[in-house]
């Protein structure tokens, strides 16, 4: 597994490497996620295995995501495995995640910084204002510092926009910075805020439910980092619906600077928080 002479992400893993992932038993990537039940935040183990492939050589920066499936959920202090199936010198890896016998994760990464091309945008963003919702603690079972949602500023029928930040005291702020996958996190969180004002608007009682992410489709990323404590802006538009699984586009924006398009879908507990 040394890097090869053209320094391609090919040249450094082959098909079957295996490099193991310890996850925290504690720590900030627990803290509000969630009270009482800590759980590993699907974008806590896509980090954790990019940092495996880093450790091993490859590039740090993550610029697009075809696809991944979160298939398990992963408790503090268990043990996963990293297998890469496959590699090309363009930064495509196909990866699994492996606990024992059982298929965590898997899914398809493209590494390395994305040469200046600008995404385009795939949603159009309604205008932003203050609208009358419930408080955030009604609609999300997350808690700071992983919630991200700070606001809500435009409701449709099928989606809204939400401001996000990722706050100072984040599990994954680093100077100031955080990696710009967090942008899925972002996505899933204002699809929780969303489905959680349905629910208030049909009378449901109970508080808000846990919901996981569970998928991440045709994620594209135009910069690798974020700016930490910043408002951002995300928009999601529902796509598909088969409670309890529901797909959104997304897209989440620094004022006009688009820096992050995708799909994500979420998996809808009967759980209160």
């Amino acid at each position: 597994m040394n890097p090869g002479t053209d320094g391609s992400v090919a040249g450094l893993f082959r098909a079957g490497a295996r490099l193991p992932i310890a996850v925290p038993a504690a720590g900030p990537l627990y803290d509000g996620h969630f009270p009482g039940r800590p759980i590993l935040p699907g974008v806590g183990l896509l980090g954790l295995a990019l940092r495996a492939l880093a450790a091993a050589g490859a590039p740090r920066a993550l610029r697009e995501i075809p696809m991944l499936r979160l298939r398990r959920l992963v408790a503090p202090g268990e043990f996963i495995e990293l297998v890469v199936q496959a590699c090309d010198p363009n930064g495509r890896v196909q990866l699994e995640l492996l606990r024992g016998a059982d298929l965590v994760a898997n899914g398809v990464l493209v590494l390395g910084e994305r040469p200046g091309a600008a995404v385009a945008a795939v949603l159009s963003r309604p205008p932003r204002g203050t609208v009358n919702v419930p408080d955030l603690d009604e609609l999300l079972p997350q808690r700071p510092p992983m919630r991200f949602v700070t606001a809500v500023e435009a409701v449709g029928d099928d989606g809204l926009t939400c401001a996000v930040r990722v706050p100072e005291h984040s599990a994954f702020a680093e100077i100031g910075l955080a990696p710009a996958y967090v942008a899925v996190e972002m996505a899933a969180q204002s699809a929780a805020t969303f489905e959680g004002l349905r629910r208030v608007r049909e009378g449901a009682s109970g508080g808000p439910r846990i919901g996981f992410l569970v998928g991440v489709r045709a994620a594209r990323f135009t910069h690798a980092l974020v700016p930490v404590g910043e408002t951002l802006v995300a928009t999601i538009q529902l796509a598909t619906l088969a409670p309890p699984l529901a797909t959104y586009s997304f897209e989440v924006a620094a004022g006009s600077d688009v820096v992050a398009t995708g799909a994500v879908s979420t998996w809808l507990t009967a759980t209160g928080a």
